[in-house]
């Protein structure tokens, strides 16, 4: 079978179906095998692997070669018809035609890899919900943007609730960058492939709730803590708390470590 993770293949898919790459979809298709080879090759084999936005499922057949059992989650049902000739030598795929946004995903009751080259245009609400399932490890190629603000330490511009939850769930580790001539069309933006290994940590306080409180510290990115605190409870002396641990009264949210947080919750609900 052909590679479809090939400029001409895709242009030949492309032109039997009459299709073109949807902007509002965010598709931009993998024509560089080494590219899908990495992604595959970094979460073992065997087993089941899931993957979102597969396209003309240039990653996917190399995940069918790779994985026991694939299924795959597309969006556009013109995607989906491609998909059926592309990999119809593959019986060990399943490709699903619905928005993971609102896919039932309590059928994955075991553990499972994920290998993805995500949309970019939702990227963090697909890592939301893929945070409910009970995953071995996550290889995802996502927008540079979204790999730095994923990775950042405190004191810089990209370091967000997002960065701490994120850190606390897994370990990150950057594992290639990719060229933008690697895609057909082009994309505008850098691409890195990323590999997310959980940590399975327990924290002594509700995790939704706090990470709920994290994310109010951050409310405003140019106010002080403080100040971003007040909108919880204006009554409580937000700046007496903060002296007692330490910290600066006029720090912002962006300063503080996840163990900073861990303190300060504790000191304000425990």
């Amino acid at each position: 079978m052909k590679t479809i993770a090939n400029y001409s293949v895709s242009m030949e898919l492309l032109r039997r179906y009459e299709r073109r790459a949807k902007k509002h979809f965010g598709q931009n298709f993998i024509i560089d095998p080494s590219v899908v080879r990495n992604i595959a090759s970094q979460s073992g084999a065997g087993g089941t692997v899931l993957e979102i936005g597969p396209g003309l499922g240039a990653l996917t057949q190399q995940l069918a070669e790779t994985y026991d059992h694939v299924v795959a989650y597309e969006i556009d049902p013109h995607m989906v018809e491609i998909l059926n000739e592309s990999l119809e030598e593959y019986d060990n795929v399943k490709v699903i035609h619905q928005d993971f946004l609102k896919a039932d995903l309590s059928m994955y009751t075991e553990p499972i890899t994920v290998c993805a080259n995500l949309p970019y245009y939702i990227t963090t609400p697909i890592l939301f919900r893929l945070m409910e399932l009970d995953i071995v490890a996550m290889t995802i190629m996502v927008q540079k943007e979204i790999a730095d603000r994923l990775g950042a330490s405190p004191q810089t511009k990209d370091y967000s609730c997002l960065s701490i939850k994120m850190q606390y769930y897994f370990d990150i580790k950057t594992v290639l960058k990719v060229s933008k001539e690697s895609f057909h069309p082009r994309p505008g933006v850098e691409s890195i492939v990323i590999k997310l290994t959980p940590k399975h940590q327990t924290m002594p306080y509700d995790e939704k709730i706090f990470f709920e409180f994290v994310k109010k510290c951050f409310q405003f990115r140019r106010k002080t803590l403080v100040n971003n605190l007040k909108t919880i409870d204006k009554d409580v002396d937000y700046a007496g708390v903060l002296e007692s641990l330490g910290l600066e009264t006029n720090i912002r949210a962006d300063y503080l470590t996840f163990e900073d947080y861990l303190r300060l919750y504790g000191a304000l609900y425990a």
